[in-house]
């Protein structure tokens, strides 16, 4: 799921940064008209133009940290299920280890406590 919306969202982004481009052409060439002509209503135009490259790069970045917070969110969502799953499993090896050498387990569990006794006595 998170790799479709990944692989989505790449497609979007490279879209968009072809017609931010294309928006980024068109106000050089209108800067550049303006710049020759000197007149008022290119300068208008130009600032209209740049206005709205303005506007369509703030969405784009908008919709940019929009995408990557949603993937970050899937895959900390799939890196948390996976974690649960590896915990549960740990478990109950654990207990099968146990069931299988309670002797065993008990003189393991002591030694680690006086380990533990030994270490917080020293103090």
């Amino acid at each position: 799921m998170a790799f479709r919306r990944t692989a989505r969202a790449s497609d979007e982004i490279s879209a968009e940064v072809a017609r931010l481009k294309e928006q980024l052409a068109q106000l050089t060439a209108s800067i550049e008209a303006s710049a020759k002509s000197g007149g008022g209503e290119a300068a208008r135009t130009v600032g209209d133009r740049a206005r709205e490259f303005l506007r369509h790069a703030t969405d784009f970045v908008d919709s940019f940290s929009r995408d990557v917070r949603d993937v970050a969110a899937d895959s900390a969502s799939i890196a948390a299920g996976r974690i649960r799953d590896t915990a549960y499993e740990s478990t109950e090896r654990l207990e099968e280890a146990i069931r299988q050498r309670p002797l065993t387990s008990m003189a393991i569990a002591v030694g680690i406590g006086c380990l533990l006794s030994m270490l917080v006595h020293r103090r």
